[in-house]
């Protein structure tokens, strides 16, 4: 009878560290792999061993890590496909189907999204309220404007503003089963990404239809196929630009 190994914290730590393993949702493989590492370690035994373990992980997929380690690149991603630039009717900008709309940036409603509600909201404005103080701000800050060298901070807050969106939309309409697979499915967390930014009546929507396809018994692709179809039933933008970006093989997250 073979003899289990057993491992220490620290040990299992530093294995996961060396091969870029993050822990959640792999569980007992990940004890096995550690435990086959130890082995060969220990007897000297390396190869097939080695691959057969290892395989079982993509050690350069963040897919199965939480949905805190890429929301960020997934949502920026939503923000460069999706979403405009500054808009303000105080400098000029056309109000040609705005609607109601305020003052926004990255599709986000300085008022009627209440944006400012939140730290990150408002440090993004603030940010903005900053370069107004500049001479010729709407001559710089045009319709469609992305911030310039200020870009990637703006994006990095947006992401936030949107990750509080995300989480109370989430904790309202995903079952623990739904929440587990669109967070380890990148084109399905995007798809919820977006989600956050048409509204807590859409997202309720596409978490209810997906929560039946999950009951069915749905596979992945099957339930991009079927969130695609969700945002074709309504009249949001950018339907099929959204589902080429969620069935590419390369949502830009490497």
């Amino acid at each position: 009878m073979s003899k289990k190994i057993l491992i220490t914290e620290e040990e299992k730590n530093n294995i996961k560290s060396l091969y870029n393993i993050n822990e959640q949702g792999a569980g007992d493989a990940l004890t096995s792999l550690a435990n086959t590492i130890v082995d060969m370690i220990k007897t000297g035994n390396y190869g097939d061993k080695l691959k057969s373990s290892i395989g079982k992980f993509d050690l350069n997929d963040i897919s199965s890590g939480s949905v805190d380690s890429k929301w960020d690149k997934i949502t920026k991603k939503v923000i460069d496909e999706f979403e405009g630039g500054y808009w303000n009717p105080k400098c000029g900008h056309t109000t040609k189907g705005m609607g109601k709309s305020t003052e926004t940036m990255f599709g986000l409603d300085r008022y009627n999204g209440a944006i400012e509600s939140t730290p990150e909201g408002k440090e993004f404005f603030r940010i903005i309220d900053n370069e107004k103080t500049n001479p010729g701000f709407c001559n710089t800050w045009k319709w469609n404007y992305r911030g310039g060298n200020l870009e990637d901070t703006l994006k990095t807050l947006a992401a936030k503003i949107m990750k509080h969106q995300y989480d109370n939309n989430s904790k309202n309409y995903f079952s623990p089963e739904l929440r587990k697979r669109v967070e380890a499915n990148d084109g399905l967390l995007m798809h919820f990404s977006y989600a956050s930014w048409n509204g807590p009546g859409y997202f309720k929507k596409f978490a209810k239809s997906l929560e039946d396809g999950v009951k069915s018994g749905k596979s992945d692709e099957e339930l991009i196929k079927q969130a695609i179809s969700n945002r074709k039933s309504t009249n949001l933008y950018n339907q099929d630009k959204v589902a080429s970006v969620m069935t590419s093989s390369d949502l830009g997250l490497a």
